[in-house]
């Protein structure tokens, strides 16, 4: 009832715990020049008028106890990574985004068809980090439950407590910003740590814009839930004949130019390279058509007279 009244602040809130120490936010903020002085901490909302610790000093101290899991599945739902990342928050945001951009697989496809190597994340574009921030950000520490991020062969879901605050679903998917703990977001935004925020959900679903498939968003009472798909987990329709082999920039160049002048000699084809490539000798040119494309490449004809083609589809 005191919730619904809007007149009760958790970070404002003195602090059930009392014996604090701020090592690993005091590490933060010297890294951006800052001291923790005992007035910052009354701007900043770490102490009350009455002199003592408040919620949002907890969340930023040593003792913190709030947890963000971060797990990966396999297929058949076994556990593959299982961390919890707890302490000051502004250390479990870091230690969260790190793993969870080393989870972020990276699926590089070469198209078949204009030999460019093509970089697609399974999250694309800021989705996944915006996602993640938004759940530290905005989750109500009030309800004892964790923050988790879950990734799953075809999808993240990210699971934090708290639903929507003060808007509809509507009002925060059109990027309407609300802030269930001000103070916080203005300590990560002071530390560099967030930028643009409160336009998190609008930034992921333009990350999705050229995809098939697009995120989910879920709201209960107490819950909020984010389902992103991978965008690898069914791969890109719109490449032509993949080519998933790990070929170096050379190969490509030389793949390139077969394409477009088929049948010329290592001569030639070093003479086109080297325009791009003017550092690439005749003999390295020999060696990656000896030694890395003979299984897209092929000579024809004699020695003298003869030269280098792209072998069909039908060939490989």
């Amino acid at each position: 009832m005191i919730m619904e009244s809007h007149s009760y602040s958790y970070e404002d809130d003195i602090s059930e715990e009392q014996d604090l120490t701020f090592k690993s936010f005091e590490r933060t903020l010297e890294e951006n020049d800052i001291n923790l002085t005992p007035r910052l901490m009354n701007t900043m909302g770490l102490k009350a008028k009455s002199g003592k610790y408040t919620n949002l000093a907890y969340l930023l101290s040593d003792q913190s106890e709030i947890v963000v899991k971060v797990a990966e599945y396999d297929s058949e739902m076994n556990f593959k990574i299982k961390k919890s990342f707890k302490g000051s928050l502004v250390n479990v945001l870091k230690n969260v985004e790190e793993q969870v951009e080393r989870l972020n697989d990276l699926r590089v496809v070469i198209d078949g068809s204009s030999f460019k190597r093509i970089e697609t994340k399974s999250y694309p574009g800021a989705s996944i980090r915006e996602m993640v921030l938004n759940a530290i950000c905005h989750a109500n520490y009030f309800i004892r439950s964790n923050i988790k991020i879950e990734f799953f062969p075809d999808k993240a879901k990210i699971t934090s407590p708290g639903g929507i605050f003060n808007a509809s679903m509507d009002d925060i998917m059109n990027g309407v910003q609300t802030y269930r703990n001000p103070r916080l977001v203005h300590v990560f935004d002071k530390l560099g740590m967030i930028e643009n925020f409160g336009t998190g959900i609008p930034r992921t679903m333009e990350s999705y814009k050229n995809y098939g498939v697009k995120p989910e968003f879920k709201a209960t009472e107490n819950f909020f839930f984010v389902t992103l798909p991978n965008v690898n987990y069914l791969k890109n329709d719109s490449i032509t004949d993949p080519i998933t082999d790990p070929i170096s920039d050379l190969g490509l160049e030389i793949m390139k130019a077969l394409k477009l002048n088929p049948g010329i000699n290592t001569i030639k084809l070093s003479e086109i390279i080297q325009t791009n490539l003017p550092s690439v000798s005749r003999d390295m040119i020999k060696n990656e058509l000896k030694r890395n494309l003979t299984v897209y490449v092929e000579h024809r004809g004699s020695n003298r007279n003869g030269g280098y083609y792209l072998k069909s589809k039908d060939d490989k």
